[in-house]
């Protein structure tokens, strides 16, 4: 599952956290005790599972291909992810489509501050439930629980298409913090499994682009998609087959094989606790105790800062698909719908170009290069709301910008989390993966309800928010510029000589 909404979560209600895959993978050369374990546990071991398609591709001396990281274990994991986004996406455009489609009859208008609203409660369960999401990831078999969510968010979105029948903006919220609360105790799960998954080292960086691409190529489909159901079979329709995507995810998750328990690898859990509550608060003060202890503690930051400037992005996507008439009422929905579904397909198309562009010139074994690609994002966000600002009379060039604007908050999306991956403790992973998460969730909504207050209530126009976006995109650049050339990080040896 997945609670961004700029198409990172992607950028935005993204996300995020979604490229995010271990550091943990041994190669094939590497006897490491995690490979050792794993190994064990699994019977079915996704490494052993390919061997043959794999056995000729990674080698010291050669690139690893993008599918050379896909066993068969990790194939059915990444089906049931992207069958998830593509769902969750054509909820997401129709939520939006009904919220101006019920202001539109009421009242005549159509309020952005409402679509603020949207995006803040699709987001807030993150920052609220992903700590939760963190503990269960730590303690208890994670395709268990990955499993098990699915099968409540079947019945939870059947409650928007109750909500559409009733014509009930409030209820719509209700479903929407309901099933953005499911997919915050999943995220952390759905991201830690993938060190059991994928077992080789060598492939790291290039299993994130994978799955970050894949998933960003779901988000472009599924908005799509979104847009001409909408506007053609109803709204009611997205909401449907959202609900389904939920059951073919869910069966997805049951094929595949072998167990993921995390404690079985010896995470740090207190067994003598004997109540969930006690778990959960000692579990969370000790992640929390880690990271402070940790000299790379404000990389968790980096998300949080690039947050503040893509998530205002989507309100202004829907401004952006409405231009065309003079005042609100002159707003064709049905028109507006299909335009926002392009504008987020070029959104997924930056977000699958940009970390692809960039790969060549990082390397998981350099820290260097991983922040260099974190500035490179922060510049691309800002060039983008740049050409937004300056160039947004003509659909296609706000199109294209909203595609640099995206890629640069992709970017920044993959590459923190690579730098996290690669300097966490094993057995913080769920816990260190819920406070980044929250983090950067919590700035997004901060950002999208300011996207909305500027337009509704301060008079000002899409193009000009743009602009001050751009402005503090320039700001967080020149200080993480500042920072990164006044504190030096270094991978541990051990993780350098494994990761080479």
């Amino acid at each position: 599952m997945k609670t961004n909404t700029d198409g990172t979560h992607h950028d935005g209600l993204s996300s995020p956290l979604t490229p995010l895959v271990s550091r943990e993978m041994s190669s094939n050369s590497s006897s490491s005790p995690l490979h050792v374990a794993y190994g064990a546990i699994n019977n079915n071991d996704p490494k052993a599972d390919d061997s043959h398609d794999q056995s000729s591709s990674i080698t010291a001396n050669k690139k690893v291909s993008y599918w050379s990281s896909l066993n068969s274990n990790f194939r059915w994991y990444l089906n049931s992810y992207l069958v998830t986004v593509a769902g969750e996406w054509l909820t997401y455009v129709a939520s939006i489509a009904a919220i101006e489609e019920i202001h539109s009859s009421s009242n005549g208008g159509i309020s952005r501050t409402s679509i603020s609203i949207l995006i803040i409660l699709r987001l807030l369960p993150s920052s609220l439930f992903a700590s939760v999401g963190g503990v269960l990831a730590d303690s208890y078999d994670r395709r268990k629980i990955m499993f098990i969510l699915d099968v409540m968010g079947f019945f939870v979105a059947w409650l928007y298409v109750l909500s559409y029948k009733l014509q009930s903006i409030t209820a719509l919220y209700i479903a929407t913090l309901l099933q953005m609360t499911v997919a915050a105790i999943y995220e952390p799960s759905r991201t830690a499994i993938v060190p059991m998954l994928v077992l080789e080292e060598s492939n790291l960086e290039k299993a994130m682009i994978l799955v970050s691409s894949s998933e960003t190529l779901m988000q472009a489909v599924g908005s799509s998609i979104g847009g001409i159901l909408t506007g053609t079979l109803g709204i009611q329709s997205c909401f449907m087959f959202d609900s389904l995507s939920y059951l073919v995810s869910a069966f997805f998750i049951w094929k595949i094989s072998g167990d993921y328990d995390p404690t079985i690898q010896g995470a740090d859990i207190n067994e003598e606790s004997d109540k969930l509550t006690d778990l959960f608060l000692s579990m969370t003060k000790e992640g929390v105790a880690y990271l402070g202890s940790q000299s790379w503690g404000a990389f968790v930051l980096l998300k949080f800062s690039a947050a503040l400037i893509y998530g205002s992005a989507d309100v202004l996507n829907v401004s952006f698909s409405e231009q065309g008439g003079d005042s609100s009422s002159d707003v064709n929905l049905e028109e507006s719908s299909k335009r926002l579904g392009i504008l987020f397909a070029f959104v997924g198309v930056g977000c699958i170009v940009g970390p692809i562009l960039i790969e060549p010139y990082s390397h998981v074994n350099d820290v260097s290069s991983l922040e260099r690609a974190c500035l490179v994002s922060y510049l691309l966000m800002a060039l983008g709301y740049f050409g937004l600002w300056q160039f947004n009379h003509a659909f296609l060039l706000i199109c294209i910008f909203s595609a640099v604007r995206a890629a640069g908050s992709n970017i920044v999306w993959i590459y923190s989390s690579l730098l996290l991956q690669i300097l966490s403790r094993d057995s913080m992973l769920g816990r260190v993966v819920a406070v980044d998460y929250a983090f950067a969730t919590l700035s997004e909504a901060l950002s999208a309800l300011l996207g909305g207050v500027l337009q509704d209530n301060a008079g000002i126009s899409a193009a000009n928010v743009s602009l001050i976006m751009a402005l503090v995109a320039s700001a967080t650049l020149v200080i993480w510029i500042i920072y990164f050339s006044r504190v030096s990080t270094t991978i541990p040896t051990s993780r350098r000589n494994s990761l080479q």
